[in-house]
C-alpha cells in the first residue's frame, strides 16, 4: 500500500501503518464517527495516543439485489448502485 519509490529506511512501518490508519478513520461512513481535525493532530503528534479501530469506509461498493438494476435516473440526477447520486446542472 506504499509508495514503492519511498526507501524503507526513510519512513518506519509503523509510522505508514498509524497514518493509513487514521486516514481510515477519517472516512468513516457516519460524519459522527470520524474524529475532528483536533483529534487528528492529537493522534498524529502522539505516538502513544490509543486509536479506535475503523469502521466502514463511506466509499465503498456496495452490492445491489441480485436483477437489480445498477443505476436509475432520477429528477435531478442518476443514482448509482453505491447510493451515490451524480447531479447535472442545466442553465435556463
Amino acid at each position: 500500500m506504499v509508495d514503492t519509490t519511498l526507501s524503507r529506511d526513510s519512513y518506519p512501518a509503523s509510522e505508514v501503518m498509524r497514518c493509513i490508519h487514521i486516514g481510515l478513520l477519517c472516512v468513516q461512513e457516519l460524519a459522527t464517527d470520524r474524529p475532528t481535525m483536533s483529534d487528528v493532530a492529537v493522534m498524529l503528534c502522539n505516538e502513544s495516543a490509543a486509536l479506535p479501530s475503523p469502521k466502514q469506509p463511506a466509499f465503498i461498493f456496495k452490492r445491489t439485489a441480485a436483477g437489480a438494476d445498477s443505476s436509475s435516473i432520477s429528477a435531478g440526477g442518476t443514482t448509482l448502485g453505491n447510493d451515490v447520486t451524480m447531479t447535472t446542472i442545466q442553465a435556463r
